[in-house]
């Protein structure tokens, strides 16, 4: 099983077993492109993994030669089915790009603390890449709004070592592996900063400069809270509208959140929302959200691209639009009610992820005690 080329056309090369027990040479192409090794990679990946699930139930008691690879590889074929695809094309990334390059060679009992300390210690010093063009051996090293080289931060480190351990436990209780040697380690306290959500005047700045796509991606973040992407936002349909009770229909995504809720359609997004849908009726189309006839999957360019031109150069991401929308549900409205609407499984998950704006939310529950007449 492996991964080739042939005029640009990537294919994944293996070989089967007939009925008659002959065994056969097989290809399946992806097609050119990034896109097309992808997936070619991504399909070597579930063969390789299914071989290693046989080898294994055949020989549970074989843990000499098991690396970490090997391990990743089941564990992504297995969670395919439990997670959304936009996790697992994320763990996927990471692992390709930076863990399995790095632990990939190693057996299980080789991952130790003392091995996860020098690759925090080598990942640390590492630069942030960026893909340049449609070529991925095509990088570059980024840079802060100062100048200077952006380097690793320990949040992304944090996230990563998360995946490393989470592969090591699931193989445990899998029999994959007898002990994970990594258990317990420490890892490096995150230093993620609190990003300031944009304001009314930050927000229409970049409306200003977005394409109508963009605009009513953002509109509708703005005044919803949804999360951006094809599992949420991307995904709204016409259907979804519900005119009578003006309402949205969110299927959400298999966050361990709530799967199916309804939010109520702020009267500013309703006027939007008719001229929008007499807009799309004479062309027929289904999605809210499009672009050249077809539904969006990134508005990621777009957002940029109007940003720059709004002469914003703090860092604002698409996600923000969201914060803003729950942070100010939170801070003028009731806090059940914005949990439910950003589509938590509880009230304590949004407490936690909205625990910067805390203070401010006991001062204005002070600020209500009526005043007295002294």
């Amino acid at each position: 099983m492996s991964v080739h080329q042939l005029k640009g056309n990537y294919y994944c090369y293996y070989r089967i077993t007939d009925e008659n027990g002959n065994k056969k040479q097989k290809k399946e192409y992806f097609g050119k492109g990034i896109e097309g090794q992808k997936k070619a990679i991504d399909r070597d990946i579930e063969l390789k993994s299914q071989g290693k699930i046989n080898e294994y139930k055949t020989n549970p008691n074989n843990y000499e030669k098991r690396i970490f690879l090997d391990l990743a590889e089941i564990y992504i074929t297995t969670k395919a089915n439990d997670l959304p695809a936009t996790s697992i094309n994320n763990m996927m990334y990471k692992l390709n790009g930076v863990i399995l390059p790095e632990m990939g060679h190693l057996s299980y009992d080789q991952i130790t603390h003392h091995r996860l300390d020098q690759y925090v210690k080598k990942r640390l010093k590492a630069p942030v890449m960026q893909r340049c063009g449609k070529n991925a051996a095509n990088l570059r090293k980024l840079k802060n709004p100062d100048g200077s080289i952006r380097f690793t931060k320990k949040n992304t480190i944090h996230r990563e070592l998360s995946d490393i351990i989470a592969i090591l436990n699931w193989s445990v209780k899998r029999k994959y592996i007898p002990k994970n040697h990594a258990a317990g380690y420490q890892k490096p306290k995150r230093d993620d900063t609190v990003l300031r959500p944009p304001d009314y005047t930050e927000i229409n700045a970049i409306l200003k400069h977005a394409p109508n796509h963009l605009q009513r991606a953002l509109i509708l973040n703005y005044y919803t809270g949804l999360r951006p992407g094809v599992a949420e936002l991307f995904n709204i349909t016409w259907n979804d509208v519900d005119w009578s009770d003006l309402t949205l229909l969110i299927k959400s995504a298999k966050k361990g959140g709530i799967s199916r809720r309804s939010i109520a359609i702020h009267p500013d997004l309703e006027k939007k929302l008719i001229t929008w849908h007499q807009e799309d009726e004479k062309n027929d189309q289904q999605f809210i959200i499009y672009w050249k006839n077809k539904p969006v999957k990134s508005i990621n360019s777009s957002f940029k691209t109007a940003k720059k031109r709004a002469k914003i150069k703090r860092r604002i991401r698409l996600y923000d639009f969201r914060h803003a929308a729950i942070t100010q549900m939170i801070l003028n409205g009731d806090l059940k009610a914005a949990s439910e609407i950003a589509g938590h499984s509880d009230v304590n998950m949004t407490i936690k992820q909205y625990e910067h704006i805390t203070s401010e939310i006991k001062r204005q529950t002070v600020h209500s005690i009526k005043s007295l007449d002294l």
